[in-house]
């Protein structure tokens, strides 16, 4: 039975070691699925999970991204990428939890743009609401069915390249965590490794009474 013991360990090992996607909502993944119409030379991607949007802008034009309110937010251009310092956006894409950054007073989705170069390169990342899921609960789709794989949303950034309007587009995806507790509160992977190490112990005392059998005089 001591051989037992060791499987249990093996296969109740992933219950331990179960993580969502590294840097963002567990359990939920946000992807770009492109650009509408596309703009040959710009590159979009979900960095984290749902954390961060990332944009590169290889194509020589200036691209301009939307804030939330419409107004410009971010401009990349041949010598680098630049905010502008009168969007909210500038400071609430600071942090994944916006509780936690303050947007000035001069601020304003109104106000005319005023740029400050960020880097001098052509990528940058940030923390954009409209990529994630910023409810208080889950969204109804996973509350109805949490066990199930979801479509939790489709998602639009609005943006320009040289003038010329374009979106970038993606979808919030939603997948169970190994290690989640199922409707009846049970998990699913504690229930496999039960059902695993019980067949195990089962077919090692099969053995152990054939072993003895083929002894006994």
């Amino acid at each position: 039975m001591a051989s037992a013991g060791i499987v249990v360990v093996a296969v109740l090992d992933p219950v331990a070691g179960a993580h969502g996607p590294v840097g963002g909502g567990v359990g939920y993944i946000s992807s770009v699925d492109g650009l509408r119409p596309p703009v040959l030379g710009v590159i979009a991607r979900v960095l984290g999970g749902d954390d961060r949007l990332q944009l590169v802008n290889y194509s020589g034009k200036t691209v301009v991204v939307d804030g939330y309110d419409g107004e410009p937010f971010l401009r990349f251009t041949a010598d680098g990428v630049y905010e502008n310092v009168h969007s909210p956006a500038t400071y609430l894409t600071r942090a994944r939890d916006q509780a936690t950054v303050s947007v000035p007073a001069f601020a304003s989705p109104k106000a005319a743009p005023s740029w400050r170069k960020v880097t001098e390169g052509s990528t940058f990342a940030w923390h954009d609401r409209r990529i994630r899921w910023t409810g208080s609960g889950l969204p109804p789709v996973v509350e109805a069915a949490p066990n199930d794989r979801h479509l939790v949303f489709r998602w639009r950034i609005p943006a320009s390249a040289d003038a010329k309007r374009f979106a970038i587009s993606g979808f919030l995806g939603y997948a169970p965590v190994p290690g989640a507790k199922t409707s009846s509160g049970t998990s699913p992977w504690l229930l496999a490794g039960v059902v695993g190490v019980t067949a195990l112990a089962l077919l090692a005392l099969g053995a152990g009474a054939r072993r003895a059998r083929r002894r006994a005089p």
